[in-house]
């Protein structure tokens, strides 16, 4: 797909947040949307080379902070999530004329928690999800809805279809996988399931 249908998804992928990842990745490919994702980007090249590269492919980006900070008494933050950010800022602000069309969504648990700790990002609007995955999928339809001229289909739809996917999924792999198979799918397999099935569910 083209720049226009291209999201830069930049986000956790520990267990806690795989279900919210798993609606992230299926609302953006049920709005027609390619994701482009860190964790499945090659280890023979510089990491930080091909999200630049993503960054500059994808007219989208999606930014979850939620896991940027401590989660645990005695963790040390990851500052990985606002780098890619302020990344993806950069590139619409300073960009040429195509990068600058880019439209940004950050995404959080709490909305004022990074304006507290980040007052740089005071400027930008921050949806918070609130660790619900039905949440989440109506921020990013609204949101989308608001940055296309295309017709978005209403986030119920999406979260039916979401529910639909999840218990298909689970019935079709149990033949032939272990729960902790389908619990521990790499996001790439679950993509390309997602894929694979949103057609005939809209075609019904």
């Amino acid at each position: 797909m083209a720049f226009e249908n291209n999201v830069f998804i930049n986000c956790p992928f520990d267990s806690e947040y795989s279900p919210l990842l798993r609606a992230l990745v299926f609302s953006t490919l049920y709005l027609e949307l390619q994701p482009f994702l860190s964790q499945t980007l090659s280890s023979s090249n510089i990491r930080i080379n091909q999200i630049k590269h993503h960054i500059k492919s994808c007219k989208y980006g999606i930014h979850d902070l939620s896991r940027s900070k401590a989660m645990v008494k005695g963790e040390l933050p990851r500052f990985n999530m606002p780098y890619e950010l302020g990344l993806d800022i950069g590139a619409s602000e300073y960009g040429n004329k195509l990068l600058r069309t880019k439209k940004i969504l950050i995404l959080e648990t709490e909305r004022y928690h990074y304006q507290k700790v980040i007052s740089d990002i005071a400027g930008q609007d921050i949806s918070n999800h609130d660790d619900d995955p039905k949440t989440l999928i109506k921020k990013v339809r609204n949101w989308m809805s608001a940055n296309t001229t295309n017709t978005v289909s209403p986030y119920t739809e999406i979260w039916i279809a979401f529910n639909q996917f999840t218990e298909d999924l689970q019935i079709t792999l149990l033949a032939t996988h272990t729960p902790e198979d389908i619990e521990d799918m790499p996001i790439g397999d679950y993509i390309k399931f997602v894929k694979d099935w949103i057609p005939s569910f809209k075609n019904n």
